[in-house]
């Protein structure tokens, strides 16, 4: 009975003492990385969701990605997909009760199931076209289209795509329009396990 409660409060305890996000690659690392250490990582603690940040945080998984949806005045909600060093992968997913842009709430729904092998492929498929690795960390608005129309987002959803490996670390925010790709592979991740918060 004590060790179940011991191994549990060492995981809180490595979680609050965890960093969520980069400390650098913000428009305004000054203030930034404490700032989106509060939003997106109580968030994610609320979640009961790991870092993502490190070599050390692959704990025996080849590869992780998780991806982060914060609408403003909504539930957050996130998916994790771990692959296995045998291939296989697990898909976990949470959605909180509280509102993405300020207050997480609670954990209301989560769960967890293998991935099938064509999920695994159309996963693969979506996370290689967004090319994470060349994207900017950090898109705030206004955003700037091709044709020179700006849009400005002062309420906007939330995006967050982490990717881990052996090679290292990719962390991609979107908080205004997000590239067609991206919205892809969020359409992939999401139709796995659709969470509208309807239920």
């Amino acid at each position: 009975m004590i060790a179940p409660f011991l191994a549990g409060l060492a995981l809180l305890q490595a979680m609050s003492a965890a960093d969520y996000v980069p400390d650098t690659g913000w428009r305004d690392n000054e203030w930034a990385h404490a700032f989106y250490e509060r939003w997106f990582g109580n968030q994610l603690k609320a979640m009961r969701e790991p870092p993502l940040s490190s070599e050390a945080d692959l704990a025996g998984y080849r590869e992780r990605f998780r991806l982060l949806v914060l609408p403003t005045f909504q539930p957050a909600y996130a998916y994790r997909i771990d692959v296995r060093q045998d291939g296989t992968a697990v898909l976990r997913w949470a959605r909180l009760n509280g509102a993405g842009g300020y207050a997480p709430g609670r954990l209301a729904r989560q769960g967890s199931r293998p991935l099938r092998a064509e999920e695994l492929q159309a996963w693969r498929e979506a996370l290689a076209a967004a090319t994470l690795g060349s994207l900017t960390q950090d898109e705030r608005g206004p955003v700037e289209r091709e044709d020179g129309s700006i849009v400005i987002c002062p309420d906007a959803t939330t995006s967050i795509f982490e990717y881990l490996d052996r090679s290292g670390r990719t962390y991609v925010a979107r908080y205004c329009e997000i590239e067609a790709p991206l919205l892809r592979l969020e359409s992939v991740v999401y139709n796995m396990q659709p969470l509208d918060g309807t239920n």
